[in-house]
């Protein structure tokens, strides 16, 4: 089975301890983050502009475990010396002294689901509870008879599990009644969001996952492989589907549960140690002996990773068939495969095949509905497509964000099958019924249809039109985000887009919509947008530019000639007047009447504008001129326009005369 490639580029880090970080929670409002270090502190972030909020001193060696309370109000951290300290969840100051609480090392704290305990485990092999309220301990210790590495209370808090070097234990925390004994040399452990199974992580000789069925104790499936070293931490994800694991091998791994299969592997340059999931479950978050923390994209709910992934985001579509192809053998009744291998036959434009494998793919699945769906787009099914996309809503467990994205994909298949209207008109309601809900995915998704109608426009000379779609596409502030290619890069799966230049396309196709519209003055105004790209892109397109530049100039030139010599007011000097048709009847009053208000010609206001910026215009004055004069001026301006709107296709001509011409002399 092809091995995954692993990500080794996180979306951000988060940098400012000075040793090792050991320990890292999110808090529930999804708004901080803490973290614990080997250089004695805690360090409170703001994960939306990643600052630093707080630095938290107290502890007098370093930093080993932390936990926050399920709402937020408390942290409590622990340290290779044994001693815990309290904080306010908000203010990140103390609530406590340093505690002494274990003879040696903490390894692990965490609170029980109210709030009201505090569980820590030591290599003292004990396990001790204390009071939020009072900070003094309830009751006495579990003697474990081993080292504990880690304890966790269940999700109910009605059981806890210890994890130590010789085995796991779990117990009733209320009673100290022993509950269950499981074999193996576990490291980190974590129960899934309902409390029916829990996971453990194995040690240098066995790193390994182990799943347990929490109603017989008893070891579901075959242990998780993968990892190289021993396994560090355990996360579960919020809907309890996925599991991420930080190993000693530099590595993060996130596992499917259903099927025990790797989706994503996460490169650190430095062994990982602590790891965990945003709330909203969309990152990653891990860290270890390089000192920060990695902030990295989980695949989405859709689109798993698999090894085809990076070969469909290059382009090269013949080797990721084959990828594909290589796990359906190896396992017949791999659906996801047959699924992806849809995908990849539909960018190939090979229908028949995409739907013979979207139809092995479902069984029934979200990722086979979808693949049905534009497969059946493809083919110019538009009814039968839609009632796939229809029952695929029945798999998203009413998660908005899954079923946004998925009411994106059929809009973008649809509009691949022609039905723009359709495509557009519900991305528009989705706006309206869902506003809160990934603005941005629905934005670069509206933003690049809109620039496709702007090309189908182009492409049938409505230029117009075109420049209207290519302009609200340059407004839509979709070209803004930051991480737009990192978090959707399932489009690049699916449909072969280009989100990368999609910005530079669509100020280039905007500036010659405007062009061959006739629109001179609009076209030279669209092209001082592009100093917003930058410096590598702008490079790269120079030579467009400068042609760009060089077809102004041209029809500039050719119009103040043109319209020169037929329009009576051009100077020789390049400007012109404004045009007194009552010369000749009223000489007697040119002695008194001041000279004609002067004003570039065409060509030379284009010179003006490719080497200085614009001011900004006085306020118009009241008119003056007489009705005639205007009725004039409005004529001369029609005869700019259609001469600008038919001097592209004056080459034609040309052509076309050459082509008679040589035609007649042969005859």
């Amino acid at each position: 089975m092809s091995q995954l490639i692993p990500s080794t580029t996180p979306i951000r880090t988060f940098e400012d301890h000075e040793d090792d970080i050991n320990a890292v929670a999110v808090f529930p409002d999804e708004q901080q983050m803490i973290t614990g270090s080997g250089d004695k502190t805690l360090r409170l972030w703001d994960l939306e502009t990643g600052v630093v909020l707080k630095k938290m001193e107290g502890h007098r060696s370093k930093v080993s475990a932390l936990a926050v309370s399920r709402n937020g109000q408390i942290i409590a951290s622990g340290d290779v010396g044994g001693e815990v300290i309290a904080w306010h969840g908000e203010t990140g100051e103390s609530i406590t002294q340093p505690i002494k609480a274990h003879s040696s090392y903490i390894n692990s704290v965490d609170f029980s689901p109210n709030g009201m305990v505090l569980a820590t485990g030591s290599w003292d092999k004990t396990v001790k509870f204390w009071s939020t309220k009072t900070w003094q301990m309830q009751g006495d210790p579990i003697e474990c008879g081993s080292l504990v590495y880690r304890v966790r209370y269940s999700p109910s808090g009605e059981l806890l599990a210890i994890a130590t070097y010789s085995n796991i234990q779990i117990y009733n925390p209320g009673t100290r009644e022993r509950v269950a004994s499981l074999t193996g040399r576990n490291l980190s452990l974590t129960w899934t969001p309902d409390g029916t199974h829990l996971l453990s992580g194995g040690n240098g000789d066995d790193p390994t996952i182990r799943e347990w069925d929490t109603s017989t104790w008893q070891q579901v499936g075959r242990p998780y492989e993968g990892h190289t070293g021993y396994i560090n931490a355990i996360a579960v994800h919020p809907t309890g589907t996925l599991v991420a694991l930080a190993s000693y091998d530099k590595h993060v791994r996130v596992w499917r549960l259903s099927d025990q299969r790797t989706i994503a592997v996460f490169q650190h340059p430095a062994n990982v140690t602590c790891v965990t999931f945003s709330v909203d479950g969309k990152h990653v978050l891990s860290g270890g002996d390089d000192n920060k923390i990695s902030e990295w994209v989980v695949p989405s709910k859709i689109l798993d990773i698999t090894p085809a992934r990076d070969a469909c985001l290059s382009g090269d579509l013949s080797i990721a068939e084959e990828l594909l192809t290589e796990e359906i053998h190896t396992n017949a009744d791999d659906i996801i495969s047959y699924a992806h291998r849809s995908f990849v036959m539909a960018r190939k434009h090979d229908w028949d095949h995409a739907l013979d494998d979207a139809i092995e793919s479902i069984q029934p699945s979200l990722v086979g509905f979808i693949s049905e769906g534009i497969a059946l787009c493809g083919k110019g099914h538009v009814l039968e497509a839609r009632i796939a996309f229809d029952v695929a809503s029945m798999f998203t467990n009413q998660d908005s964000v899954t079923n946004q994205f998925l009411l994106l994909i059929k809009a973008i298949a649809l509009f691949n099958a022609d039905q723009r209207e359709e495509a557009m008109l519900l991305i528009k309601n989705l706006a309206v019924a869902c506003p809160d809900v990934d603005p941005l995915a629905r934005h670069v998704v509206e933003t690049y249809l809109r620039v496709q109608l702007g090309i189908k426009a182009f492409d049938g000379a409505r230029h117009d039109e075109a420049a209207d779609h290519f302009t609200t596409a340059v407004n839509s502030g979709a070209f803004s985000a930051k991480f737009m290619p990192q978090i959707y890069e399932d489009l690049t799966v699916l449909f072969g887009w280009d989100l990368k230049s999609l910005l530079l396309t669509t100020h280039q196709k905007r500036c010659q919509a405007f062009l061959s519209a006739g629109k001179l003055d609009e076209a030279l105004e669209a092209h001082k947008y592009m100093d917003a790209i930058d410096d590598i892109t702008k490079a790269s397109c120079l030579d467009w530019s400068n042609e760009f530049k060089e077809k102004c100039s041209t029809l500039a030139a050719d119009n103040d000639r043109i319209l020169g010599a037929e329009i009576p007011g051009q100077e020789q000097d390049g400007y012109d007047t404004d045009p007194n048709f009552f010369y000749g009847t009223h000489q007697h009053s040119q002695i008194s009447r001041p000279r004609p208000q002067q004003r570039p010609g065409r060509f030379k206001r284009f010179r003006l504008a490719m080497t200085r910026r614009p001011q900004e215009a006085p306020a118009p004055a009241p008119p003056t001129t007489s009705p005639s004069v205007m009725l004039l001026r409005v004529l001369l301006a029609q005869t700019r326009t259609l001469y600008l709107m038919n001097i592209s296709i004056l080459p034609n001509r040309t052509l076309m005369c050459n082509s008679n011409s040589k035609h007649t002399s042969k005859q």
